[in-house]
């Protein structure tokens, strides 16, 4: 009689207990150096949920019940398996969901080009203001807004033709140099050059190697980054809107004619802009 009562008892709990039907679905895998979404439906509205992946935890905006998508990615150097988790928070529990997923080796071409000598190697007296420029550029590529600003597609910043790929091996004067961090895209000299979504300016400066530079958060860990410009149009702290005017196409700092570099980086990563690029 005890047990039957018991048991009663717990069916009575667990039939009273909510139940969230959660669908997420993850890529198994991604090459190094793509961008991914997570897609999330849920019929019910979660109060918060977080996401840990490489290293860094964020808190998501909840766009649900329905559909929402967050964008993550794995830089060139994040070879091998990598976990990632998403907790989901409602008023009376937590559900934690976990993936493991694999980072690809992934082929890319490469570009040997000829330069006059003090663009590969360049004088000493510059060394520690490019260090500076680095570690400007390293920080603020490095921020997490939990804010999202960005909403949707996102656009292409000028019509050009790509003229250097992502990933791409470079040697110059026969040198190995580091791998292309973002696209190269033509553009004639004065190209407006356009935000390719909504974010705010956390960096604007000339520097040694980009030139005139541009960076935006975009928050949740997305940046974009605009280098070689002929000028400037915003200024830091401004919020910019899919599609504004940030700056003209140039060719400042280390490059031979006039072109947007573009940098997208997700948690400080860089990753293939023509992935995320409508186009």
């Amino acid at each position: 009689m005890i047990n039957k009562l018991l048991f009663c008892l717990l069916l009575t709990f667990f039939w009273t207990m909510p139940v969230y039907a959660l669908d997420i679905q993850v890529p198994s895998e991604v090459g190094r150096g793509e961008p991914f979404w997570v897609d999330i439906r849920s019929d019910e509205r979660p109060v918060g949920i977080k996401v840990g992946w490489m290293g860094r935890e964020f808190a998501v905006p909840v766009d649900l019940p329905g559909k929402q998508r967050v964008l993550l990615g794995a830089g060139l150097d994040k070879m091998g398996e990598h976990e990632l988790s998403m907790v989901f928070y409602w008023d009376e529990e937590s559900r934690e969901k976990t993936y493991k997923i694999s980072v690809k080796d992934k082929e890319y071409p490469e570009q040997h080009l000829s330069l006059p000598e003090e663009m590969v190697t360049p004088p000493r007296e510059v060394h520690d203001r490019i260090a500076r420029d680095r570690e400007q550029i390293r920080s603020a590529l490095g921020t997490l807004t939990m804010d999202r600003y960005w909403d949707g597609d996102f656009e292409e910043p000028v019509p050009g033709d790509v003229s250097s790929p992502f990933g791409v091996q470079r040697f110059l004067n026969g040198q190995p140099r580091s791998a292309h961090q973002g696209v190269d895209l033509r553009g004639p000299e004065g190209t407006p050059v356009k935000a390719i979504a909504r974010g705010r300016v956390v960096l604007t400066g000339d520097f040694y190697y980009g030139g005139k530079t541009v960076i935006l958060d975009h928050g949740q860990g997305i940046h974009s980054l605009y280098m070689h410009l002929s000028s400037i149009d915003v200024r830091e702290d401004d919020l910019v809107y899919p599609g504004e005017k940030v700056g003209e196409v140039g060719m400042t700092g280390r490059a031979t004619g006039p072109h947007l570099h573009l940098g997208i980086y997700v948690l400080g990563d860089a990753v293939d802009p023509m992935y995320l690029l409508d186009r």
